[in-house]
């Protein structure tokens, strides 16, 4: 009986800490069905638009850390020129996972997480597509899009860091609340530099994400 309680508090604990992690990033899609479907018709429109052969010539042309702008200046279009929004839809349509999974302590039951609907064929498209070379000529980083505009988002929502840099540790710390993440300290870097633009938005609302991945 002992052992069936223990489980149990352990599935709830680690429960708690997946709603813990996963509130912040989707506070507003419990506003209205409406806006639901117009945030999420938003993150389709732009992961086309990402996964199209005009932004990849345009990326060709103006280098990687400027199609970062241009992925944010067209995420802005679509949603009317509402920072919070455009920033969030930018978080979605960067990932570069289709699924993560959640491991529950104790009974080791995996639960996978999906991140998108698309095809395969579909996702390789746009992660192909994804500027890279935002830190460094050699390495890739377009794993650290979805970091920088996560932390933009929460900075920017929150009108400070503290939240979003929790949250930040708290994923690269993912194998603690049962993640399959591996800790790395240059997602923390991408994720500091997306708190310095979500504030900067505040003094600035033109400011570009190029200007923070300036080598």
């Amino acid at each position: 009986m002992r052992t069936i309680i223990h489980i149990y508090q352990s599935l709830m604990s680690a429960l708690y800490k997946l709603k813990l992690l996963l509130i912040p990033i989707l506070i507003s899609y419990v506003n209205s069905q409406s806006l639901i479907d117009n945030k999420i018709s938003y993150v389709h429109k732009l992961r086309d638009f990402i996964r199209s052969e005009n932004f990849k010539k345009l990326k060709e042309k103006f280098g990687d850390v400027h199609a970062i702008d241009i992925i944010y200046k067209k995420s802005l279009v679509l949603c009317n020129y509402d920072i919070e929004n455009a920033l969030l839809v930018c978080g979605f349509a960067t990932l570069d996972h289709r699924k993560i999974e959640f491991k529950l302590p104790i009974i080791g039951l995996k639960i996978p997480l999906i991140l998108t609907s698309e095809s395969k064929e579909g996702f390789k498209k746009r992660i192909a597509n994804l500027p890279s070379k935002i830190f460094s000529d050699t390495l890739d980083d377009k794993d650290k899009l979805q970091h920088f505009f996560f932390s933009a988002y929460i900075t920017y929502k929150n009108m400070g860091r503290k939240t979003a840099d929790k949250i930040g540790l708290l994923i690269e710390e993912g194998e603690k609340i049962g993640l399959n993440l591996v800790r790395d300290e240059r997602d923390i870097i991408a994720n500091r530099l997306g708190q310095n633009f979500g504030l900067s938005l505040h003094k600035n609302p033109f400011t570009l994400p190029s200007r923070f991945f300036k080598k």
